[in-house]
């Protein structure tokens, strides 16, 4: 079978205030090659535009982005507060619900993230809740003679292997590209590659695509990928996970499988069953 690629010219932009900026990925756009990824936002926060708030269904992951200025402040009703510098990761398995809160760590500071949404499937959907978390000197770090270098936040690349193991395998990789990376790809994965930076060529199995910077591009069906960097040097965040082959029903915070999950998410986080968290 021929891989099935499809891609987002541009991200679109929105702006909300002075305080919060978001290169939002349209991944409706994407022609359903996105699943199990929900949400993925390049953003952009210097105050606390939101204030505690609950999730489930899903999982919750912010990247705090290299060139971040400041560390994010992430609280939930867990019980966690925790400072992520930057180069660090935060994944919220938020399952049957949870709360939380994040900000930057020093007030008025700017924050440099990505946020992103993984979808659980139904036999997950009301997991207990998790945090999992690496600082930046806990991620594994993959590197080649020619500069090129693969950050493993999540899952596999290689020998190596992030900490984090959530319910559900998925892959988030961070690729600076000086020359090219080759990543396998899992059998039945849908896989979007967002450019932060510079441009790439993207060769997959057979087929040759660009990807410019500040653009998407999501594949399946595919069992090899080579990015190039034709703009230098370029920046390329990788997500990976099995696709879902069910019914989606979002509303706000909630991710479920019908209108009866999303019920029972409303009467539990209104009865207290995801926790309490005070706002900073």
């Amino acid at each position: 079978m021929a891989p099935r690629i499809s891609r987002v010219q541009n991200a679109r932009r929105h702006r909300s205030g002075t305080t919060f900026s978001v290169n939002a990925i349209d991944l409706q756009r994407l022609e359903g090659l996105a699943s199990p990824l929900a949400l993925l936002d390049d953003f952009r926060v210097s105050g606390a535009p939101f204030g505690p708030h609950p999730h489930a269904g899903f999982s919750a992951i912010t990247y705090v982005l290299e060139d971040s200025p400041v560390a994010l402040r992430s609280r939930d009703s867990l019980g966690n507060d925790l400072d992520i510098r930057p180069g660090g990761i935060v994944w919220l398995q938020a399952g049957k619900g949870a709360q939380h809160q994040e900000v930057p760590a020093i007030p008025g500071r700017e924050l440099h993230g990505a946020q992103i949404y993984v979808n659980l499937s139904a036999r997950n959907k009301v997991v207990a809740p998790r945090t999992m978390y690496l600082q930046p000197e806990e991620v594994p770090v993959w590197t080649d003679e020619a500069a090129n270098r693969v950050r493993v936040l999540v899952g596999r690349y290689g020998d190596l292997a992030s900490a984090i193991a959530p319910a559900e395998p998925y892959r988030i990789l961070d690729a600076r590209i000086a020359t090219e990376v080759r990543v396998p790809l899992g059998k039945g994965d849908h896989t979007v590659l967002y450019c932060l930076d510079g441009a790439v060529e993207l060769a997959v199995d057979d087929a040759v695509r660009a990807l410019p910077s500040q653009a998407a591009i999501a594949v399946a069906d595919a069992a090899n990928l080579r990015l190039a960097a034709t703009a230098h040097p370029a920046h390329v965040l990788v997500l990976s996970g099995a696709a879902l082959d069910e019914p989606v029903v979002a509303d706000g915070p909630f991710i479920m499988n019908d209108a009866a999950g999303i019920r029972a998410a409303q009467q539990r986080y209104h009865a207290g069953g995801m926790g309490h968290l005070a706002p900073v």
